[in-house]
């Protein structure tokens, strides 16, 4: 017969090293085996918006420097990191929901527990798109900025 175990319906915090242990194919079995999808799932999803925010300051850094050297190819770079870090941050919120729902698969959700995602779920679904916009932004600006500069440019020339 299966065996039964308690879930413990209450939330409990990870240390960092806790954050990368291994998942198993049976969680709470550590004799069934390193389920490596998961894992890997559960890894990504927390690197991911570190990585998002890290481009997002080296981008704003760019962005500084664009805008006190007054050229356009910075501005193009800060684009391409925002949608760099739109990307990581897409990449976070699926790697988190595959996650959940492979959880759910394995395990089903206890009685008195909702499965629903919280407003931090929601915000960082929002943010991605609005990653997105700001590149478009940033790349587009930098595009049209650099069509006036050639035409003004022409225009002294003449």
């Amino acid at each position: 017969m299966g065996e039964s175990f308690d879930v413990v319906t209450k939330c409990m915090s990870f240390t960092l090293n806790e954050q990368f242990m291994e998942k198993f194919v049976d969680p709470g079995n550590h004799n069934s085996g390193i389920d490596l999808l998961r894992t890997y799932l559960w890894r990504c999803q927390f690197l991911l918006p570190f990585v998002s925010l890290g481009l997002m300051c080296f981008g704003a850094l760019i962005g500084l420097c664009a805008c006190i050297c007054r050229s356009l190819y910075p501005t193009i770079a800060t684009g391409i990191l925002h949608l760099l870090a739109g990307l990581c941050t897409l990449g976070s919120v699926s790697c988190y929901v595959a996650g959940i729902e492979l959880l759910h698969q394995k395990l089903g959700l206890p009685e008195n527990v909702s499965g629903e995602f919280g407003w931090s779920f929601c915000l960082a679904c929002v943010s991605a798109p609005l990653q997105f916009m700001a590149s478009a932004l940033f790349i587009w600006a930098a595009h049209t900025n650099r069509k006036e500069y050639t035409l003004m440019k022409a225009y002294r020339v003449a």
